[in-house]
């Protein structure tokens, strides 16, 4: 089930690939993009990858942080993702417990219409490292949650397509912006 804003962005408490314990609320105080990819060789995925790389000192210097969720293992996200040194936190879920948790959801339609039209998208993905394989979470679409000092989801975004992320003007928009969120009654 989709999580709607302004909530309170669930917790978790897990490990990054490289063995880090990682909790949300360990980054409370800054902003986070928490951004759920499909697998550590999409093309799609390594090319968001490439693009929050080249963002990601402007961002930390601004006060956020990136958080990348994989639905592959640590050892196929070390060896696809992080074979180029990656300035974020990236997380390895295959059990998909973080993509339960944030509503993350699948599609075959989604799958069909990026493949007949993002394929520009495709080829730029294939040359920054990505790779199509034979993941079981094929159909699972992006989302991009941005979640403020407090811990307030402040925007969702649940993908169109298995290519479809948070455009990055939102994402800067969100960076500028002061922490407007605040507890409702919908709050969890």
């Amino acid at each position: 089930m989709r999580l709607q804003a302004p909530r309170t962005a669930p917790e978790f408490q897990t490990h990054d690939i490289h063995g880090e314990p990682i909790r949300l609320d360990q980054f409370r105080g800054r902003k986070v993009m928490l951004c759920f990819f499909r697998d550590a060789a999409c093309p799609f995925c390594n090319f968001r990858v490439y693009e929050l790389t080249h963002q990601y000192k402007a961002w930390q210097r601004q006060g956020v942080e990136v958080i990348a969720v994989f639905s592959s293992t640590a050892e196929e996200v070390r060896e696809y993702v992080a074979r180029h040194p990656r300035p974020f936190r990236l997380i390895a879920d295959p059990d998909l417990t973080l993509y339960n948790q944030y509503g993350v959801e699948r599609s075959g339609s989604a799958l069909l219409k990026a493949m007949l039209f993002k394929l520009p998208r495709i080829i730029r993905g294939v040359l920054t490292g990505g790779r199509p394989s034979k993941n079981p979470n094929v159909t699972l679409v992006p989302a991009d949650f941005l979640i403020n000092e407090k811990g307030y989801i402040v925007e969702t975004w649940y993908g169109r397509d298995t290519s479809d992320h948070i455009p990055l003007k939102r994402v800067q928009r969100f960076i500028g912006e002061a922490s407007k969120a605040r507890p409702t009654a919908k709050t969890a």
